[in-house]
């Protein structure tokens, strides 16, 4: 199966999030001087309140967009019914900007209406190929907390497997190079410079690391 680029950007976007969130967080509360059996609790419920965060939060955008779908939709529908020829006319002059002649125009337009006439004016009018699926909301909102959750789970191993004294520094080792990696992919897969994509994703996280941490600490006090 072929996987779809920008999906797997998404899923790299929702990654980093839990990474971050909860390194900062788990880095602020040890520098806190919260006790190591406190911090473990605390930074294990942060992940999945940030994993069910993120998940309602994507839940909520593909639904608007389904929402806005249906409706462009509906009106897409009602124009076809009240002018039908006005709306092929639209089409031909759709094609007519990519550089077709008024023929081909005219004849990619009449196949096209006859084929599906409804989703033919919405991919040339909106851009939209596929009306979002009722299912696509949850299924982009699990797909999305397990991508939190699974970059949570970085920092969460740190603190559970190395010693008190030394999970500041293992914590941000781990966020370097977890965030080098994913930065790696998203390079290959936008097929833009690597180094600057790693640079790039390195210092944007780390700065979000930064006020992930003034929380922790904030809370800590």
């Amino acid at each position: 199966m072929r996987l779809d680029p920008a999906r797997v950007r998404e899923r790299i976007v929702d990654v980093n999030d839990g990474i971050l969130a909860t390194a900062g967080f788990a880095e602020g509360l040890v520098g806190g001087g919260l006790p190591p059996s406190q911090v473990y609790t605390i930074i294990a419920i942060s992940a999945v309140a940030g994993a069910v965060g993120v998940g309602g939060a994507k839940f909520g955008e593909v639904s608007a967009q389904r929402e806005a779908e249906l409706e462009l939709a509906a009106e897409e529908r009602r124009l076809l019914a009240l002018s039908p020829e006005d709306e092929r006319r639209e089409l031909v002059e759709h094609y007519r900007s990519k550089g077709l002649s008024e023929a081909t125009a005219e004849l990619v337009a009449d196949e096209l209406s006859a084929a599906d006439a409804l989703s033919a004016q919405l991919e040339s009018e909106y851009g939209i190929r596929e009306l979002t699926r009722p299912a696509q909301s949850w299924l982009e909102a699990v797909w999305s907390g397990l991508g939190f959750l699974l970059g949570a789970a970085v920092p969460v191993l740190v603190a559970l497997l190395i010693p008190g004294q030394w999970l500041d520094e293992f914590i941000l080792v781990a966020v370097v190079v977890s965030l080098a990696v994913t930065g790696l992919v998203l390079a290959r897969l936008g097929q833009t410079r690597v180094w600057a994509t790693l640079l790039r994703s390195v210092l944007i996280g780390l700065a979000s690391l930064g006020v992930s941490y003034l929380v922790g600490r904030l809370i800590a006090q």
